[in-house]
Protein backbone atom coordinates (compact mmCIF):
# COMPACT_ATOMS: atom_id res chain seq x y z
CA UNK A 1 0.00 0.00 0.00
CA UNK A 2 2.78 2.51 1.24
CA UNK A 3 4.18 1.46 -2.68
CA UNK A 4 1.58 2.28 -4.41
CA UNK A 5 1.31 5.54 -2.56
CA UNK A 6 4.65 6.25 -3.59
CA UNK A 7 3.86 5.85 -7.38
CA UNK A 8 0.86 7.86 -7.01
CA UNK A 9 2.95 11.00 -6.12
CA UNK A 10 5.54 10.30 -8.62
CA UNK A 11 2.79 10.15 -11.30
CA UNK A 12 0.90 13.30 -10.27
CA UNK A 13 4.63 14.98 -10.19
CA UNK A 14 5.16 13.36 -13.40
CA UNK A 15 1.49 14.32 -15.39
CA UNK A 16 2.89 18.25 -14.66
CA UNK A 17 6.30 18.10 -15.15
CA UNK A 18 5.13 16.69 -19.00
CA UNK A 19 1.89 19.36 -19.47
CA UNK A 20 4.50 21.67 -18.86
CA UNK A 21 7.09 20.57 -21.27
CA UNK A 22 4.58 20.04 -23.67
CA UNK A 23 3.22 23.59 -24.07
CA UNK A 24 6.71 24.66 -23.69
CA UNK A 25 7.17 22.03 -26.73
CA UNK A 26 4.59 23.52 -28.46
CA UNK A 27 5.72 27.07 -28.33
CA UNK A 28 9.41 26.38 -28.94
CA UNK A 29 8.25 23.93 -32.54
CA UNK A 30 5.57 26.70 -33.44
CA UNK A 31 8.83 29.88 -33.48
CA UNK A 32 11.46 27.40 -34.52
CA UNK A 33 9.86 24.95 -37.32
CA UNK A 34 9.81 25.95 -40.47
CA UNK A 35 6.63 24.10 -41.70
CA UNK A 36 5.39 22.66 -37.98
CA UNK A 37 3.50 19.60 -37.87
CA UNK A 38 -0.21 20.29 -36.69
CA UNK A 39 -0.75 16.14 -35.99
CA UNK A 40 2.51 16.35 -33.45
CA UNK A 41 0.88 18.72 -30.95
CA UNK A 42 -2.32 16.92 -31.33
CA UNK A 43 -0.98 13.11 -31.21
CA UNK A 44 0.85 14.60 -27.91
CA UNK A 45 -2.05 16.15 -26.62
CA UNK A 46 -3.99 13.29 -27.00
CA UNK A 47 -1.63 11.24 -25.49
CA UNK A 48 -1.49 13.01 -22.32
CA UNK A 49 -5.09 13.44 -21.80
CA UNK A 50 -5.13 9.47 -22.00
CA UNK A 51 -2.78 8.94 -18.78
CA UNK A 52 -4.24 12.04 -16.88
CA UNK A 53 -7.98 10.39 -17.53
CA UNK A 54 -6.51 7.22 -15.98
CA UNK A 55 -5.23 9.42 -12.96
CA UNK A 56 -8.49 10.93 -12.78
CA UNK A 57 -10.37 7.69 -12.91
CA UNK A 58 -7.82 5.94 -9.83
CA UNK A 59 -6.45 3.04 -12.35
CA UNK A 60 -3.73 1.22 -10.60
CA UNK A 61 -0.68 3.60 -10.32
CA UNK A 62 1.88 0.82 -11.64
CA UNK A 63 -0.70 0.73 -14.78
CA UNK A 64 -0.33 4.37 -15.14
CA UNK A 65 3.51 4.30 -14.73
CA UNK A 66 4.00 2.14 -17.28
CA UNK A 67 1.40 4.07 -19.47
CA UNK A 68 3.39 6.61 -19.25
CA UNK A 69 6.50 5.00 -20.86
CA UNK A 70 4.59 3.54 -23.33
CA UNK A 71 3.20 6.86 -24.35
CA UNK A 72 6.33 8.64 -24.31
CA UNK A 73 8.08 6.68 -26.09
CA UNK A 74 5.25 6.42 -28.89
CA UNK A 75 5.33 9.88 -29.17
CA UNK A 76 9.23 10.29 -29.65
CA UNK A 77 9.29 7.64 -32.14
CA UNK A 78 6.26 9.69 -34.09
CA UNK A 79 8.00 12.90 -33.88
CA UNK A 80 10.99 10.78 -35.36
CA UNK A 81 9.39 9.30 -37.99
CA UNK A 82 8.44 12.61 -39.45
CA UNK A 83 11.22 14.78 -38.79
CA UNK A 84 14.31 12.86 -38.06
CA UNK A 85 16.95 14.68 -35.76
CA UNK A 86 19.85 13.97 -33.56
CA UNK A 87 17.66 15.82 -30.90
CA UNK A 88 15.70 12.87 -30.92
CA UNK A 89 18.30 10.95 -30.16
CA UNK A 90 18.85 12.76 -26.46
CA UNK A 91 15.07 12.46 -25.89
CA UNK A 92 15.25 8.68 -25.55
CA UNK A 93 17.73 9.11 -22.47
CA UNK A 94 15.45 10.89 -20.87
CA UNK A 95 12.95 8.64 -20.65
CA UNK A 96 15.43 6.17 -18.47
CA UNK A 97 16.88 9.29 -16.67
CA UNK A 98 12.61 9.90 -15.59
CA UNK A 99 12.02 6.16 -14.65
CA UNK A 100 14.62 6.55 -11.80
CA UNK A 101 12.22 8.49 -10.04
CA UNK A 102 10.26 5.47 -8.89
CA UNK A 103 13.35 3.59 -7.89
CA UNK A 104 11.79 0.61 -9.91
CA UNK A 105 14.33 -1.64 -11.54
CA UNK A 106 11.89 -2.84 -13.61
CA UNK A 107 10.87 0.66 -14.93
CA UNK A 108 14.56 1.36 -15.59
CA UNK A 109 14.98 -2.21 -17.71
CA UNK A 110 11.70 -1.28 -19.09
CA UNK A 111 12.96 2.16 -20.62
CA UNK A 112 16.22 1.58 -21.59
CA UNK A 113 14.80 -1.78 -23.56
CA UNK A 114 12.22 0.62 -25.12
CA UNK A 115 15.16 2.90 -25.80
CA UNK A 116 17.41 0.59 -27.85
CA UNK A 117 14.70 -1.02 -29.49
CA UNK A 118 13.50 2.52 -31.12
CA UNK A 119 17.15 3.40 -32.18
CA UNK A 120 17.70 -0.52 -33.57
CA UNK A 121 13.92 -0.06 -35.57
CA UNK A 122 15.04 3.37 -37.17
CA UNK A 123 18.45 2.05 -37.69
CA UNK A 124 17.41 -1.17 -39.99
CA UNK A 125 14.23 1.01 -41.59
CA UNK A 126 17.05 3.82 -42.99
CA UNK A 127 15.00 6.47 -41.44
CA UNK A 128 17.20 7.18 -38.59
CA UNK A 129 18.30 10.76 -38.51
CA UNK A 130 18.65 11.10 -42.12
CA UNK A 131 20.03 14.32 -41.89
CA UNK A 132 23.38 13.48 -40.76
CA UNK A 133 25.62 10.47 -41.20
CA UNK A 134 25.10 8.18 -38.79
CA UNK A 135 26.84 4.46 -38.83
CA UNK A 136 27.09 1.14 -37.46
CA UNK A 137 29.42 2.22 -34.84
CA UNK A 138 27.34 4.83 -33.57
CA UNK A 139 24.63 2.40 -32.83
CA UNK A 140 26.65 0.01 -30.67
CA UNK A 141 27.85 3.58 -28.76
CA UNK A 142 24.69 4.60 -28.31
CA UNK A 143 23.82 0.34 -27.46
CA UNK A 144 26.52 0.93 -24.43
CA UNK A 145 25.67 3.72 -23.53
CA UNK A 146 22.21 3.12 -22.49
CA UNK A 147 23.37 0.03 -21.21
CA UNK A 148 25.93 1.64 -18.75
CA UNK A 149 23.34 4.69 -17.75
CA UNK A 150 21.07 1.72 -16.68
CA UNK A 151 23.09 -0.18 -14.62
CA UNK A 152 24.21 3.66 -13.05
CA UNK A 153 20.42 4.36 -12.72
CA UNK A 154 19.98 0.60 -11.13
CA UNK A 155 22.86 1.15 -8.60
CA UNK A 156 21.34 4.81 -7.57
CA UNK A 157 17.64 3.15 -6.91
CA UNK A 158 19.71 0.20 -5.45
CA UNK A 159 21.27 2.45 -2.92
CA UNK A 160 18.15 4.76 -2.71
CA UNK A 161 15.67 2.42 -1.98
CA UNK A 162 18.26 0.78 0.96
CA UNK A 163 18.86 4.39 2.39
CA UNK A 164 14.80 5.03 2.32
CA UNK A 165 14.38 1.73 3.74
CA UNK A 166 16.69 2.79 6.91
CA UNK A 167 15.78 6.31 6.97
CA UNK A 168 12.54 4.96 7.26
CA UNK A 169 13.10 2.63 10.32
CA UNK A 170 14.28 5.46 12.27
CA UNK A 171 12.03 7.93 11.48
CA UNK A 172 9.34 4.99 12.27
CA UNK A 173 11.45 4.17 15.31
CA UNK A 174 11.27 8.35 16.31
CA UNK A 175 7.95 8.51 16.01
CA UNK A 176 7.44 5.29 18.10
CA UNK A 177 9.61 6.88 20.93
CA UNK A 178 7.65 10.63 19.96
CA UNK A 179 4.44 9.05 20.89
CA UNK A 180 5.68 7.56 23.65
CA UNK A 181 7.04 10.36 24.98
CA UNK A 182 4.19 12.42 24.16
CA UNK A 183 1.69 9.59 25.70
CA UNK A 184 3.27 9.54 29.15
CA UNK A 185 3.18 13.29 29.29
CA UNK A 186 -0.22 13.79 28.48
CA UNK A 187 -0.96 10.95 31.25
CA UNK A 188 1.39 12.78 34.00
CA UNK A 189 -0.24 16.24 32.70
CA UNK A 190 -3.53 14.53 32.29
CA UNK A 191 -4.13 12.13 35.39
CA UNK A 192 -1.70 14.05 38.19
CA UNK A 193 -3.34 14.78 41.29
CA UNK A 194 -1.54 18.13 41.61
CA UNK A 195 -2.41 21.45 39.38
CA UNK A 196 -0.20 22.18 36.28
CA UNK A 197 -0.58 24.40 34.39
CA UNK A 198 1.54 26.35 31.54
CA UNK A 199 1.20 29.72 30.88
CA UNK A 200 2.93 32.30 28.52
CA UNK A 201 5.51 34.89 29.39
CA UNK A 202 2.95 37.66 29.72
CA UNK A 203 0.89 35.98 32.39
CA UNK A 204 -1.91 34.42 30.27
CA UNK A 205 -2.86 30.95 30.65
CA UNK A 206 -2.24 28.24 27.70
CA UNK A 207 -2.96 24.76 29.50
CA UNK A 208 -4.17 23.65 32.68
CA UNK A 209 -4.86 19.92 33.58
CA UNK A 210 -8.26 18.45 35.68
CA UNK A 211 -6.11 18.86 39.00
CA UNK A 212 -6.22 22.45 38.25
CA UNK A 213 -9.81 22.90 37.80
CA UNK A 214 -10.15 21.00 41.22
CA UNK A 215 -8.15 23.22 43.34
CA UNK A 216 -8.52 26.41 41.88
CA UNK A 217 -12.34 26.04 40.95
CA UNK A 218 -11.77 27.56 37.23
CA UNK A 219 -12.71 25.61 34.52
CA UNK A 220 -10.38 25.35 31.32
CA UNK A 221 -12.87 27.22 29.28
CA UNK A 222 -12.86 29.88 31.29
CA UNK A 223 -9.48 30.75 31.42
CA UNK A 224 -7.18 29.44 28.45
CA UNK A 225 -5.99 32.86 27.18
CA UNK A 226 -6.71 34.97 29.84
CA UNK A 227 -4.96 36.33 33.02
CA UNK A 228 -6.47 34.57 36.03
CA UNK A 229 -6.27 36.91 39.03
CA UNK A 230 -5.10 34.16 41.85
CA UNK A 231 -2.25 35.92 43.56
CA UNK A 232 -3.39 37.43 46.77
CA UNK A 233 -2.62 41.64 46.45
CA UNK A 234 -0.21 41.40 48.99
CA UNK A 235 2.19 38.67 47.64
CA UNK A 236 1.59 39.95 44.25
CA UNK A 237 5.19 41.87 44.58
CA UNK A 238 6.87 38.62 45.67
CA UNK A 239 5.14 36.61 42.67
CA UNK A 240 6.40 38.95 39.74
CA UNK A 241 9.91 39.43 41.21
CA UNK A 242 9.97 35.12 41.06
CA UNK A 243 8.42 35.32 37.91
CA UNK A 244 11.18 37.39 36.56
CA UNK A 245 13.83 35.16 37.74
CA UNK A 246 11.99 32.01 35.83
CA UNK A 247 12.06 34.32 32.21
CA UNK A 248 15.77 34.14 33.00
CA UNK A 249 15.84 30.66 32.79
CA UNK A 250 15.77 30.06 36.68
CA UNK A 251 13.75 26.90 37.81
CA UNK A 252 12.51 27.18 41.40
CA UNK A 253 11.54 24.28 42.89
CA UNK A 254 9.47 23.23 45.91
CA UNK A 255 8.44 26.54 47.84
CA UNK A 256 5.50 27.49 49.58
CA UNK A 257 3.13 30.39 49.00
CA UNK A 258 -0.78 31.35 49.24
CA UNK A 259 -3.06 31.27 45.86
CA UNK A 260 -6.54 32.12 45.74
CA UNK A 261 -9.73 30.32 44.58
CA UNK A 262 -11.96 31.82 42.04
CA UNK A 263 -14.37 32.04 45.29
CA UNK A 264 -11.55 33.58 47.19
CA UNK A 265 -10.61 31.19 49.28
CA UNK A 266 -6.83 32.05 50.50
CA UNK A 267 -5.12 28.34 49.99
CA UNK A 268 -1.60 27.16 51.25
CA UNK A 269 0.28 25.51 48.18
CA UNK A 270 3.78 24.31 47.02
CA UNK A 271 4.93 25.44 43.99
CA UNK A 272 7.46 24.19 41.45
CA UNK A 273 7.94 27.00 38.31
CA UNK A 274 10.10 26.16 35.56
CA UNK A 275 10.87 27.91 32.29
CA UNK A 276 10.07 26.28 29.02
CA UNK A 277 12.63 26.51 26.29
CA UNK A 278 12.53 26.60 22.60
CA UNK A 279 15.59 24.60 20.29
CA UNK A 280 17.32 28.56 20.46
CA UNK A 281 17.18 27.95 24.07
CA UNK A 282 14.67 30.80 24.63
CA UNK A 283 11.94 31.00 27.13
CA UNK A 284 9.09 30.87 25.39
CA UNK A 285 6.60 29.99 28.16
CA UNK A 286 6.44 28.88 32.03
CA UNK A 287 5.33 25.86 33.65
CA UNK A 288 4.24 25.38 36.74
CA UNK A 289 3.49 22.56 39.21
CA UNK A 290 0.94 23.66 42.26
CA UNK A 291 0.45 21.34 45.36
CA UNK A 292 -2.94 22.15 47.31
CA UNK A 293 -1.13 21.66 51.19
CA UNK A 294 -5.10 22.80 53.14
CA UNK A 295 -5.19 19.31 53.67
CA UNK A 296 -1.28 19.14 55.57
CA UNK A 297 -1.33 22.14 57.06
CA UNK A 298 -4.78 21.37 58.92
CA UNK A 299 -3.09 18.06 59.71
CA UNK A 300 0.02 19.54 61.16
CA UNK A 301 -2.22 21.82 63.02
CA UNK A 302 -4.39 19.00 64.23
CA UNK A 303 -0.99 17.28 65.67
CA UNK A 304 0.30 20.28 67.32
CA UNK A 305 -3.24 20.98 69.19
CA UNK A 306 -3.35 17.16 70.12
CA UNK A 307 0.54 17.34 71.66
CA UNK A 308 -0.90 20.81 73.36
CA UNK A 309 -3.82 18.53 74.48
CA UNK A 310 -2.07 16.04 75.58
CA UNK A 311 0.55 17.99 78.24
CA UNK A 312 -2.83 20.00 79.18
CA UNK A 313 -4.02 16.38 79.91
CA UNK A 314 -1.55 15.44 81.88
CA UNK A 315 -1.01 18.46 83.79
CA UNK A 316 -4.65 18.51 84.19
CA UNK A 317 -4.66 15.05 85.58
CA UNK A 318 -1.83 15.70 88.27
CA UNK A 319 -3.87 19.15 89.41
CA UNK A 320 -6.91 17.22 89.37
CA UNK A 321 -6.21 15.02 91.41
CA UNK A 322 -4.19 16.79 94.19
CA UNK A 323 -7.12 19.05 94.53
CA UNK A 324 -10.17 16.83 94.61
CA UNK A 325 -9.21 14.67 98.13
CA UNK A 326 -9.40 18.48 99.69
CA UNK A 327 -12.60 19.69 97.85
CA UNK A 328 -13.94 16.76 99.39
CA UNK A 329 -13.04 17.45 102.96
CA UNK A 330 -14.00 21.20 102.85
CA UNK A 331 -17.41 20.19 101.20
CA UNK A 332 -18.14 17.70 104.28
CA UNK A 333 -17.15 20.50 106.80
CA UNK A 334 -18.86 23.38 105.32
CA UNK A 335 -21.67 21.32 104.55
CA UNK A 336 -21.92 20.56 108.08
CA UNK A 337 -22.16 23.79 109.07
CA UNK A 338 -24.55 25.32 106.42
CA UNK A 339 -27.41 22.48 108.29
CA UNK A 340 -26.31 23.01 112.02
CA UNK A 341 -26.28 26.66 112.01
CA UNK A 342 -28.28 29.22 110.46
CA UNK A 343 -25.79 32.12 111.49
CA UNK A 344 -23.41 31.54 109.03
CA UNK A 345 -26.13 30.37 106.14
CA UNK A 346 -25.41 33.28 103.46
CA UNK A 347 -21.57 32.50 103.32
CA UNK A 348 -21.59 28.54 103.64
CA UNK A 349 -24.25 29.43 100.72
CA UNK A 350 -21.49 31.12 98.44
CA UNK A 351 -19.03 28.46 99.81
CA UNK A 352 -20.80 25.63 98.29
CA UNK A 353 -21.69 27.08 95.28
CA UNK A 354 -17.89 28.13 94.38
CA UNK A 355 -16.87 24.88 95.64
CA UNK A 356 -19.51 23.09 93.44
CA UNK A 357 -17.97 25.14 90.34
CA UNK A 358 -14.19 24.27 91.58
CA UNK A 359 -15.63 20.59 91.46
CA UNK A 360 -16.68 21.52 87.95
CA UNK A 361 -13.75 22.69 86.74
CA UNK A 362 -11.68 19.52 88.04
CA UNK A 363 -14.17 17.51 86.40
CA UNK A 364 -13.68 19.02 82.79
CA UNK A 365 -10.16 18.59 83.39
CA UNK A 366 -10.24 14.94 84.18
CA UNK A 367 -12.80 14.46 80.83
CA UNK A 368 -9.83 16.34 79.01
CA UNK A 369 -6.96 14.38 80.79
CA UNK A 370 -8.61 10.97 80.23
CA UNK A 371 -11.82 10.71 78.44
CA UNK A 372 -14.39 8.19 78.93
CA UNK A 373 -14.31 5.13 77.12
CA UNK A 374 -16.30 5.18 73.78
CA UNK A 375 -19.31 3.14 73.90
CA UNK A 376 -20.20 3.21 69.87
CA UNK A 377 -23.73 2.15 69.40
CA UNK A 378 -26.41 2.67 67.20
CA UNK A 379 -28.71 5.68 67.79
CA UNK A 380 -31.68 7.91 66.36
CA UNK A 381 -30.33 11.11 66.41
CA UNK A 382 -33.43 12.85 66.94
CA UNK A 383 -33.78 10.98 70.25
CA UNK A 384 -30.64 12.32 71.08
CA UNK A 385 -31.34 15.76 70.14
CA UNK A 386 -34.69 15.58 71.97
CA UNK A 387 -33.26 14.93 75.04
CA UNK A 388 -31.33 17.94 75.47
CA UNK A 389 -33.73 20.43 74.05
CA UNK A 390 -36.06 19.14 76.91
CA UNK A 391 -33.01 19.78 78.95
CA UNK A 392 -33.06 23.66 78.24
CA UNK A 393 -36.61 23.68 77.85
CA UNK A 394 -36.97 25.78 81.19
CA UNK A 395 -33.89 27.45 81.11
CA UNK A 396 -34.46 28.99 77.64
CA UNK A 397 -38.17 30.14 78.64
CA UNK A 398 -36.44 31.31 81.76
CA UNK A 399 -33.91 33.85 79.45
CA UNK A 400 -36.47 34.78 76.77
CA UNK A 401 -34.89 32.46 74.07
CA UNK A 402 -36.75 30.43 71.57
CA UNK A 403 -35.23 27.28 69.60
CA UNK A 404 -36.46 26.95 66.34
CA UNK A 405 -35.75 23.30 64.97
CA UNK A 406 -35.87 21.97 61.84
CA UNK A 407 -35.15 18.50 61.40
CA UNK A 408 -35.05 17.23 57.68
CA UNK A 409 -33.75 13.34 58.39
CA UNK A 410 -36.15 12.78 61.74
CA UNK A 411 -35.67 8.84 61.30
CA UNK A 412 -31.62 9.11 60.62
CA UNK A 413 -29.13 6.61 62.89
CA UNK A 414 -26.30 7.34 63.60
CA UNK A 415 -22.80 5.24 65.14
CA UNK A 416 -22.05 7.21 68.41
CA UNK A 417 -21.73 7.10 71.88
CA UNK A 418 -25.07 8.81 73.07
CA UNK A 419 -23.50 10.69 76.17
CA UNK A 420 -20.91 12.38 74.31
CA UNK A 421 -22.93 13.45 71.81
CA UNK A 422 -25.16 14.98 74.09
CA UNK A 423 -21.99 16.09 75.74
CA UNK A 424 -21.57 18.24 72.38
CA UNK A 425 -25.03 19.30 71.92
CA UNK A 426 -25.09 20.69 75.65
CA UNK A 427 -21.92 22.39 75.42
CA UNK A 428 -23.20 24.53 72.42
CA UNK A 429 -26.65 24.92 73.43
CA UNK A 430 -25.31 26.28 76.78
CA UNK A 431 -22.95 28.58 75.27
CA UNK A 432 -25.33 30.10 72.42
CA UNK A 433 -27.94 31.04 75.81
CA UNK A 434 -24.83 32.31 77.33
CA UNK A 435 -24.19 34.78 73.97
CA UNK A 436 -27.67 35.97 74.55
CA UNK A 437 -28.35 37.48 77.86
CA UNK A 438 -31.25 39.77 76.94
CA UNK A 439 -32.91 37.02 75.21
CA UNK A 440 -33.27 35.75 71.37
CA UNK A 441 -33.26 32.97 68.46
CA UNK A 442 -31.34 29.83 68.60
CA UNK A 443 -31.65 28.14 64.90
CA UNK A 444 -31.34 24.50 65.20
CA UNK A 445 -30.92 22.61 61.60
CA UNK A 446 -30.47 19.11 60.60
CA UNK A 447 -29.94 17.44 57.71
CA UNK A 448 -29.05 14.52 55.57
CA UNK A 449 -26.25 14.07 52.54
CA UNK A 450 -24.33 11.18 51.38
CA UNK A 451 -21.32 11.88 53.46
CA UNK A 452 -23.50 11.92 56.96
CA UNK A 453 -25.61 14.05 59.03
CA UNK A 454 -24.62 18.05 59.06
CA UNK A 455 -26.39 19.61 62.37
CA UNK A 456 -26.44 23.36 62.29
CA UNK A 457 -27.19 25.68 65.14
CA UNK A 458 -27.09 29.39 65.16
CA UNK A 459 -27.89 32.09 67.67
CA UNK A 460 -28.41 35.95 67.76
CA UNK A 461 -26.03 36.78 70.19
CA UNK A 462 -23.54 39.64 70.30
CA UNK A 463 -20.79 37.24 68.24
CA UNK A 464 -16.95 36.55 68.48
CA UNK A 465 -14.57 39.42 67.19
CA UNK A 466 -12.53 37.98 64.33
CA UNK A 467 -9.59 38.48 66.35
CA UNK A 468 -10.77 35.88 68.90
CA UNK A 469 -12.02 33.63 66.67
CA UNK A 470 -8.63 31.58 66.10
CA UNK A 471 -7.72 31.23 69.58
CA UNK A 472 -11.12 30.31 71.04
CA UNK A 473 -10.48 26.71 70.60
CA UNK A 474 -7.53 26.41 72.08
CA UNK A 475 -6.99 24.86 75.32
CA UNK A 476 -7.32 27.30 78.62
CA UNK A 477 -8.53 29.84 76.67
CA UNK A 478 -11.76 32.10 77.38
CA UNK A 479 -13.65 35.30 77.18
CA UNK A 480 -15.83 34.02 79.97
CA UNK A 481 -15.61 35.37 83.53
CA UNK A 482 -16.18 31.79 84.95
CA UNK A 483 -15.17 30.04 82.06
CA UNK A 484 -12.65 27.37 81.75
CA UNK A 485 -11.57 27.21 77.54
CA UNK A 486 -12.12 23.66 77.69
CA UNK A 487 -15.36 23.51 76.08
CA UNK A 488 -14.81 23.48 72.52
CA UNK A 489 -11.51 21.54 72.96
CA UNK A 490 -13.79 19.06 74.36
CA UNK A 491 -16.42 19.32 71.92
CA UNK A 492 -13.41 19.17 68.96
CA UNK A 493 -12.43 15.72 71.27
CA UNK A 494 -15.11 14.06 71.05
CA UNK A 495 -16.33 14.42 67.13
CA UNK A 496 -13.14 13.65 66.25
CA UNK A 497 -12.94 10.09 67.94
CA UNK A 498 -16.74 9.90 65.82
CA UNK A 499 -15.03 10.86 63.08
CA UNK A 500 -16.60 13.96 62.50
CA UNK A 501 -16.09 18.13 62.03
CA UNK A 502 -16.51 20.77 63.73
CA UNK A 503 -16.48 24.57 62.14
CA UNK A 504 -17.51 27.80 63.80
CA UNK A 505 -18.28 31.34 62.05
CA UNK A 506 -19.31 34.33 63.95
CA UNK A 507 -20.20 38.05 63.04
CA UNK A 508 -19.90 40.81 66.04
CA UNK A 509 -23.72 42.10 66.45
CA UNK A 510 -25.44 39.15 64.49
CA UNK A 511 -24.59 36.18 66.68
CA UNK A 512 -22.43 32.96 65.95
CA UNK A 513 -23.19 29.60 63.44
CA UNK A 514 -21.38 26.14 64.62
CA UNK A 515 -21.55 23.69 61.54
CA UNK A 516 -21.42 19.58 62.89
CA UNK A 517 -20.96 16.51 60.92
CA UNK A 518 -21.29 12.94 61.88
CA UNK A 519 -21.22 10.04 59.56
CA UNK A 520 -24.44 7.81 59.29
CA UNK A 521 -24.98 4.34 60.52
CA UNK A 522 -23.91 1.86 58.37
CA UNK A 523 -24.35 -1.79 58.59
CA UNK A 524 -21.60 -3.89 60.45
CA UNK A 525 -20.08 -0.12 62.12
CA UNK A 526 -21.41 -0.66 65.60
CA UNK A 527 -24.06 -2.52 67.78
Amino acid sequence: MESHNLIKKRNFILLLIFWLLYFVHIVLYHFIAADPHLIVFISGGVLLLVVTAMYYFHFHPAIIMYSFFICYYAYIAYITSIEPAVINYLFLFLGIIVSFIYYSYIAIVTSTLMSIIIVLYFYVSNTLFTSVTFVKLDIVYFILFTLITMIILLYCAHFSKKLIAITTVKMNKTEDELYSAQEYLQSFFTYNRDAISVFSLDGKVIKVNDAFEQIYGWKAEEIVGKAIPFIPAGLKGDAENRLERVKKGEKLVAFETQDKRKDGKIIDVEITVSPIFNRDQQVVALFGISRDLTEEKETEKFLRQTDKLSLAGEMAAGIAHEIRNPLTSLNGFIQLIHEDSSRYHSYTTIMLSELNRINSIVGEFLLLAKPHDTVMKKHAFSTILNDVILLYESECVLKNVVVKTQVEAPHTYICCDANQIKQVLINLLKNALEAMPSGGEIHLNVTQHTKGLTIFIKDTGVGIPSNLLTHIQKPFFTTKPSGTGLGLVVIKNILYQHKGTFEIKSTVGEGTSVTLTIPLWKEGTCQ
